[in-house]
């Protein structure tokens, strides 16, 4: 992650207590869907202190989370706002999902696995040009899922699969390291790192990661566990809802592993320490100030072949060109 002011970046590696700030409070309340609402109007000063801000702007080609399967049953009909446009969802007669924008009479492409309902944007409303992975679900619990809606953009929230430096530095995790080099495959990017997880009394155990970026709208994080042979599927699915906020949707399953109840429990557990950490990162996804040519830390992580992966998603620019202009940061009244 780049910061223009302070806090300065410590060194790679060390551990410390995740970054706080006292004058900074986040407000907000997690409603039936456990959906976490964020106040943010009280981070708006932070953006300001960062020498005014800028953000990305335009709005990435790529798959997209609008629903959750449970959400749309037979004869319900949802509206979303996504794209800033909105979106009428419902089941046809065979129960697949149709989503459809009145306003320009477009039929949304879309496609249902894992209990996440995605569709396909692109300014040019062209088909899709590839896909996203179907996961196994035999042996395994279903996804669990908790969102919160955030002034970001999904380059920004997708850019956390390389910077694992921000594993030590916010989350306070003991040590953070890759494992292998990034790889890039036309619209796939892939990671792999490895952290030591701090438990009581100065133990930890450790946890391996496996990063898959199918454009800046899927993330798939494979997670294990060595010490108890434990195994998660993690998603981190960042849809826009206009062209300054995300809605991130954060899903998990973990294989099935000891007696009968206890995987739910413990991905119940998985699942509520992630949404800790992510509601660590919000603040800083807001506060974050887009810059071309940023001064990378120590432990920054690969964030040139990250940015040059992401210009694809951007059909707009020549293929030598920047990524979009950013806009001024606008503070709200």
């Amino acid at each position: 992650m780049f910061f223009t002011g302070q806090p300065q970046p410590q060194p790679f590696g060390t551990s410390q207590e995740p970054v706080r700030n006292a004058d900074l409070p986040l407000s907000g309340f997690c409603d039936t869907s456990e959906h976490i609402v964020l106040d943010l109007h009280t981070m708006t000063s932070v953006g300001q202190g960062l020498n005014g801000g800028s953000r990305l702007m335009g709005m990435p080609v790529g798959w997209y989370t609008i629903a959750e399967s449970s959400e749309l049953r037979k004869r319900r009909h949802l509206v979303r706002a996504y794209f800033g446009q909105k979106l009428h969802l419902y089941r046809d007669r065979n129960g697949e999902v149709k989503a459809t924008s009145p306003a320009n009479l477009h039929r949304w492409p879309v496609r249902e696995h894992n209990g996440l309902i995605f569709a396909w944007y692109h300014p040019e409303r062209l088909e899709p040009e590839w896909g996203i992975p179907v996961l196994p679900t035999e042996g395994w619990t279903d996804f669990r899922v908790r969102s919160l809606t955030v002034r970001s953009h999904p380059q920004e929230t997708s850019e956390n699969s390389v910077d694992i430096g921000h594993f030590v530095q916010l989350h306070g995790f003991r040590n953070a390291w890759y494992e292998g080099d990034l790889e890039v495959e036309d619209h796939v990017l892939q990671g792999a790192y490895g952290i030591d997880y701090p438990l009581p009394g100065g133990r930890s155990f450790l946890a391996k990661f496996k990063v898959e970026v199918h454009g800046l709208g899927y993330s798939l994080v494979r997670i294990h566990v060595p010490l108890a042979n434990v195994r998660f599927h993690t998603l981190i699915l960042s849809t826009p809802v206009d062209e300054e906020h995300v809605h991130v949707r954060m899903g998990m399953a973990m294989k099935h592993w000891g007696p009968l109840g206890i995987p739910t429990l413990i991905r119940e557990i998985a699942l509520g320490r992630l949404a800790y950490e992510v509601s660590q990162d919000a603040p800083i996804w807001e506060a974050k100030r887009y810059l071309d040519k940023p001064l990378l830390a120590e432990g920054d992580g690969p964030i040139g072949a990250y940015r040059r992966y992401c210009k694809q998603f951007y059909p707009a620019l020549p293929a030598q060109a920047e990524l979009p202009p950013s806009a001024p940061h606008r503070t709200a009244a």
